[in-house]
């Protein structure tokens, strides 16, 4: 059972339409909040309308609220938040009545809509459900206290504050050295393809090391 379940029946709405509010109990507001890992959720509600469409869908349109305590992403702190959302889905009532005009079930959908389309179950769909799933995509992804630089939130929310990042370091550090062996002209050699490339040096070691260090023809042992 979802922690805020409210069904409406929704394939009885008439040419009129309808409209329904409902409203989180104190459990039912602690039970969201641990679904959601908030420090507290308070005062949801939704208000929702109504209305058939003229190709056999009912649209609902849906006002919800709620006060809610997150916490802090770099201290841990309480941060106190409001949200204020709308969202709108279609039911697609003829496709599951299958009666009268158009039995055979079809529905149109525009493709090209933005509005979901919502499956009945029983001929009516879960709006306190529905709520929470969008509550959740209203939530901030990055709640700060007060005094706490947003910009900091944003670097360090891959890791631990202020942790630092040594695969940078190991990056930069591999970048730097082959800069050096690059401009090292001290030694007097070229660096070649070969010293350039790893792979490059394993064809080499694999054909049994560097051309002066094979014996070709004999030509290492006549020398002897």
């Amino acid at each position: 059972m979802p922690e805020f379940s409210r069904l409406v029946q929704v394939d009885l709405v008439g040419a009129e339409g309808a409209a329904v509010s409902i409203t989180a109990t104190a459990e039912e507001c602690a039970a969201v909040a641990e679904r959601l890992d908030l420090q507290a959720v308070s005062e949801l509600r939704a208000e929702a309308s109504m209305r058939p469409t003229a190709v056999g869908l009912v649209r609902l349109n849906v006002d919800f609220s709620a006060n809610m305590v997150q916490s802090c992403v770099v201290t841990l702190d309480a941060v106190m938040a409001s949200v204020a959302e709308r969202f709108s889905v279609l039911c697609e009532v003829e496709q599951r009545v299958g009666k009268g005009e158009g039995a055979d079930g079809e529905v149109f959908v525009d493709p090209f809509g933005e509005d979901p389309v919502e499956s009945l179950v029983d001929g009516g769909v879960d709006l306190g459900e529905l709520v929470i799933q969008h509550l959740s995509l209203a939530l901030d992804p990055y709640p700060h206290a007060p005094g706490i630089d947003t910009g900091t939130v944003m670097e360090d929310a891959g890791g631990r504050p202020g942790e630092h990042d040594v695969s940078l370091d190991l990056l930069a550090g591999k970048a730097g050295s082959d800069d050096d062996i690059g401009a090292d002209s001290g030694s007097g050699a070229e660096v070649g393809a070969e010293d350039a490339n790893p792979f490059a040096k394993l064809k080499t070691w694999r054909n049994g090391g560097p051309s002066g260090g094979r014996s070709e023809g004999g030509a290492g042992g006549g020398a002897a």
